[in-house]
C-alpha cells in the first residue's frame, strides 16, 4: 500500500502538467481511496478468479484491449504479473514502459560487506521516470501534498472531547518486524505523550495489531485505538486531522504524508537513503534513526525483511522513548493545524 501511495503525487503531476492525458489505473479495489480527488478511471482485476495465472492475465489483456485503443502502458510495479501483462500489450503493438527499481544500487546500499552508502533516487521519481519515458512532461517539485476532503464519520468526531491539545497519530506497526520499534518501548512513548496531555490516536490494520493497540491504549482516556474501526477513506480523513503522525517506515507513513500531515518517522534496519521517505517530507529533522557512523551495518535491508546481522536489533533498541517524545514535543507546535 505504501508503494501505491507514492504513485499518487506522480499521477497528480501527470494530470496537472499534461492537460490532455487520460489515465486508467489497474489496481486492487482496496487501494482506490488513495487516489481520492483525482480524475482517473479504474480497472480492478480479479487476480484470484478469472484473471488468475497466465491465461487469466491474457483474458485481462483481451478485456482491456476491447475497451479502447491504448496509447501507452506504464508498468509502475515490475513484478511477474505486470511483466506478463505489458508483454501482451507490446506484442499487440502498444508501447509499454516499465520502472527501473534500481535493484543493483539497493543491493550495494544494504550489502553486509563492501557496503556503498549513497542516497538513491526517491521512489516517486522512479515512478515519474516511467511517464517521462512515455514522452510526458512531469516535474514533481511542482506537486505538493495537501489535506483533501476525505470523509470522516460525524459520529466519531462528535464522540471526541473538544480539541484542547495536540492530536498525535501513532502508527507503531509495519509489515516486517525489523521496521518496528519494540512494543515495550512504544508503550513508554504512548504513556509519556499521554501524561503530557496530548490526544493520541493509534493507526494500523489487522487483528494482531488491533490487540497490541488495545494494550497500548488501555486505561488512558486520551489514547484512542482506531484499528479496524473505519474504512481506508475514513482513516485517510482522520490522518488529515492529526497535527503530527509518528510512524515506522510503513504504509501509514506514506498515507499520512499523502493527506498533508507532517510525519516523524522511525528507521531501524531500513534507511531513508533507499528512497522511501514520505513524499515532500525529506527533512532529516523529522527522521529518527541511529547514525550509520555509530552502526555501520545500517541499512541491512530495503524492506526490513532480513534477519539482524548483529542479533541485538541495536538500530531500534538504542533509540530511547524519551528521545522520541522530545522530538515530537519540539515539532508538534510547529505543525499544529489549529
Amino acid at each position: 500500500m505504501g508503494d501505491v501511495a507514492l504513485t499518487v503525487p506522480v499521477v497528480q503531476a501527470a494530470l496537472e502538467q499534461n492537460p490532455n492525458i487520460r489515465i486508467t489505473i489497474l489496481t486492487r479495489k482496496a487501494f482506490i481511496p488513495l487516489f481520492h480527488g483525482l480524475e482517473v478511471a479504474f480497472v480492478v482485476p480479479d487476480l484470484y478468479g478469472k484473471h488468475k495465472g497466465i491465461f487469466g492475465l491474457y483474458r485481462l489483456f483481451r478485456e482491456l484491449k476491447s475497451k479502447r485503443k491504448w496509447d501507452a502502458v506504464l508498468d509502475l510495479h515490475d513484478v511477474l504479473r505486470s511483466k506478463i501483462l505489458r508483454t501482451f500489450f507490446r506484442l499487440s503493438g502498444t508501447p509499454a514502459f516499465q520502472i527501473d527499481k534500481g535493484r543493483e544500487e539497493k543491493r550495494t546500499l544494504t550489502s553486509k560487506k563492501n557496503k556503498l552508502p549513497s542516497k538513491l533516487k526517491h521512489a516517486s521519481e522512479r515512478y515519474a521516470d516511467v511517464f517521462r519515458q512515455a514522452g510526458f512532461e512531469l516535474n514533481l517539485s511542482k506537486v505538493k501534498s495537501s489535506k483533501k476532503n476525505f470523509t470522516i464519520p460525524d459520529q466519531f468526531l462528535e464522540s471526541l472531547s473538544p480539541k484542547i491539545s495536540s492530536w498525535i497519530g501513532i502508527a507503531p506497526f509495519a509489515q516486517h518486524n525489523l521496521k518496528v520499534y519494540p512494543i515495550k518501548k512504544m508503550q513508554q512513548v504512548v504513556d509519556l505523550l499521554a501524561e503530557k496531555g496530548h490526544q493520541i490516536f493509534i493507526f494500523g490494520g489487522g487483528e494482531n495489531e488491533k490487540k497490541k493497540a488495545e494494550d497500548l491504549s488501555a486505561g488512558k482516556s486520551n489514547v484512542t485505538n482506531l484499528i479496524e474501526r473505519f474504512s481506508l477513506e475514513n482513516e485517510l480523513g482522520l490522518l488529515s486531522k492529526m497535527d503530527l503522525v509518528l510512524s515506522m517506515d510503513s504504509a501509514n507513513m506514506h498515507m499520512a504524508a499523502l493527506t498533508g500531515t507532517k510525519v516523524v518517522s522511525i528507521w531501524g534496519a531500513t534507511h531513508p537513503n533507499a528512497g522511501f521517505t514520505p513524499f515532500d517530507q525529506e527533512d532529516e529533522n523529522q527522521m529518527i534513526q541511529i547514525s550509520t557512523n555509530e552502526l555501520a551495518c545500517r541499512p541491512c535491508s530495503v524492506f526490513g525483511n532480513k534477519p539482524c546481522h548483529r542479533g541485538d536489533f541495536a538500530c531500534m533498541n538504542r533509540i530511547t522513548p524519551e528521545f522520541i517524545v522530545d522530538k515530537i514535543e519540539s515539532l508538534v507546535k510547529k505543525f499544529s493545524k489549529y
